[in-house]
């Protein structure tokens, strides 16, 4: 490929992949400028980047401004054409097909060999216990009675027996798929993504505007690593610990299904993630499913601060007593010079050290010194 031939005195600069990139006549940005602009549009697309462009068309405006900075140089790549370029994008695209249409394939494949329905649920079921057995843990961290915690006690140790018993019975969850083909690692980072696309930013877009609390609080929420998702729905696991799900994409159950009917009699029970701890539909039947002495204002104390932020509302303000207003000792009315002088007489041997002041209309008023 023949070299372009380079102004005397043009801006260069060498990529850390090696290619030198020389500044337009008409740019303006420094080298610095520039390969940190190169860096961050080449990651544009990374979770990292958009946690926190919240705002509508934040990434199209992120992305107009690094392809400001990065036109402004050139590398000596060929110019093609507009047809040219329309052609590399058909033939990517075409590629792009070719490779989703052999993993629809694959996983089609992987499923009739090895799908296995009573794993799954086995799986949800190992999941479900793990949150219970945690729930408890936090409810032993502060019981709010011994009969709780004797309670409390009884169902932590009988969860993770459970769990251990799973676990024996079905071996390594992480290699269960589920009917689409999917190990639960490939589902983490989906729900990481729609958490953040379908989630977090809609929620800090109207928290901006009506909860300031909330958004604050949301806003500061570190993006969660991939293996910390839940591989069931678009929460983090650690969430399931507390009841708490987010089943962003689950639709309601249809009017006359069996589903409906369980859904009324269980308030929360179809929202609710199957890797999430059951407890709070055992406790709304009561009986012996409901721990003792366990109430709402114990659930949100278990919380951590950014969560119970985020999820509960917030605790009304004490209210401010009002301090009652200064009365004067005395007051003078208005009278003769004889019944002033008297009534002065008989003030000043109650209050030696009061001073006389002028009160609302003809009154004195004698106060505290």
């Amino acid at each position: 490929m023949v070299q372009k031939r380079v102004p005397e005195g043009a801006i260069q600069v060498t990529a850390p992949n090696g290619v030198t990139w020389t500044r337009q006549p008409e740019g303006r940005s420094t080298a610095s400028e520039f390969l940190h602009a190169l860096d961050d549009f080449c990651r544009l697309e990374d979770l990292s980047r958009q946690w926190n462009w919240w705002q509508e068309g934040r990434r199209d405006q992120e992305h107009d401004r690094l392809w400001q900075i990065v036109s402004e140089w050139d590398n000596g790549a060929p110019k093609v054409s507009k047809a040219e370029a329309e052609a590399f994008a058909q033939a990517e695209m075409g590629k792009v097909h070719e490779s989703l249409e052999a993993d629809r394939k694959h996983r089609t494949d992987l499923v009739a060999r090895s799908y296995d329905k009573d794993r799954e649920h086995l799986r949800l079921r190992l999941l479900r216990t793990e949150s219970d057995a945690a729930f408890f843990t936090h409810v032993l961290t502060n019981p709010a009675s011994p009969a709780q915690q004797k309670d409390a006690q009884r169902r932590l140790a009988d969860r993770r027996a459970t769990a251990e018993e799973l676990r024996r019975q079905l071996g390594d969850p992480e290699q269960v798929i589920d009917s689409g083909g999917f190990l639960p690692a490939e589902r983490r980072e989906f729900n990481l993504r729609s958490h953040m696309d379908y989630w977090r930013h809609p929620v800090l877009r109207k928290w901006a505007k009506t909860d300031r609390r909330r958004f604050n609080a949301l806003l500061k929420m570190p993006m969660p690593d991939p293996t910390a998702m839940c591989p069931e729905c678009q929460a983090p696991t650690e969430w399931h610990e507390y009841d708490l799900s987010l089943q962003l994409f689950e639709r309601p159950p249809g009017p006359d299904s069996t589903a409906a009917t369980i859904a009324r009699l269980m308030p929360g029970w179809w929202e609710r993630c199957p890797a999430c701890t059951a407890y709070k539909i055992e406790h709304q039947w009561g009986g012996a499913l409901a721990m003792p002495d366990f109430d709402y204002e114990q659930w949100r104390a278990m919380l951590p601060p950014m969560l119970r932020t985020i999820f509960t509302p917030a605790e009304p303000k004490p209210e401010r007593k009002q301090q009652p207003r200064p009365k004067p000792l005395a007051v003078i009315t208005p009278g003769s010079i004889n019944e002033v002088m008297d009534r002065l007489a008989e003030a000043q041997v109650k209050h030696p050290n009061a001073q006389l002041r002028r009160g609302k209309g003809d009154t004195w008023e004698l106060w505290p010194s």
